[in-house]
């Protein structure tokens, strides 16, 4: 890799630290974020990819112009790894980040160097964070987090997971990642009380729902839907 590259790599990974922190209000929780967006090694990587990319890109249209199919896919490449670094693996980084803050904020309470109540004020906001993108902390299997919905307990909700599929040979194979997202139990479940059948059209409705994800609103194949109390 050339200074040029490793240098795109690095410094673009500290503004997307940069600019990821001051999306909170608590300092605690901006310092976490940034931290762990800077040293996140997987972030690195997918942006070293990046830097590749784009030196093979501009060597592709010095080469052959825009117009060839090599370039395009390359372009293609080049835009969907930068996409997943910049949305994907920072909002996972950032969901972790939030994780960190709640688990392990009592024990920030006991060092001197921090008041306590900013580190309330951080877990407060780690938690708000994860509850308005579930579908991350879901794929992360951090909904513990979640706080529950005022006034309600525990078994009010139900943990919806978006599950993709493709035909191949002849039958419907999961395809894709799948997703998670939390819904009140009043809109998964019958007049009793309970649970949609797991793949039944009332469950399959839930991918319009307002708390599903924008992956799950979209996807125009076949698809299943499996439901469970969080």
């Amino acid at each position: 890799m050339t200074a040029a590259e490793t240098s795109y790599g690095a410094e673009k990974q500290t503004d997307l630290a940069r600019r990821a922190a001051r999306e909170f209000d608590s300092i605690p929780l901006r310092k976490q974020v940034r931290d762990d967006i800077q040293d996140d090694s997987q972030l690195g990587h997918l942006l070293d990819a990046v830097a590749h990319l784009r030196c093979a890109v501009h060597e592709r249209e010095q080469e052959t112009g825009t117009e060839s199919m090599l370039y395009r896919e390359l372009e293609t490449a080049q835009n969907g790894v930068t996409g997943y670094a910049e949305d994907s693996r920072v909002s996972e980084v950032i969901a972790r980040a939030c994780a960190t803050v709640v688990e392990d904020g009592a024990e920030w309470g006991r060092s001197d160097s921090l008041d306590q109540e900013h580190i309330d004020d951080a877990i407060a906001e780690a938690r708000q964070w994860l509850s308005q993108h579930t579908d991350i902390a879901g794929r992360l299997d951090l909904l513990d987090l979640v706080p529950d919905p005022p006034e309600c307990d525990g078994s009010s909700r139900v943990r919806v997971t978006f599950i993709p599929q493709t035909w191949h040979k002849g039958r419907l194979v999961p395809a894709e990642k799948r997703e998670h997202f939390v819904v009140p139990a009043e809109d998964a479940t019958d007049e009793n009380g309970n649970l949609y059948d797991d793949g039944s059209c009332k469950a399959k409705q839930l991918w319009a729902h307002d708390n599903a994800p924008e992956q799950a609103r979209e996807w125009e194949g076949p698809f299943t839907v499996t439901l469970d109390w969080v």
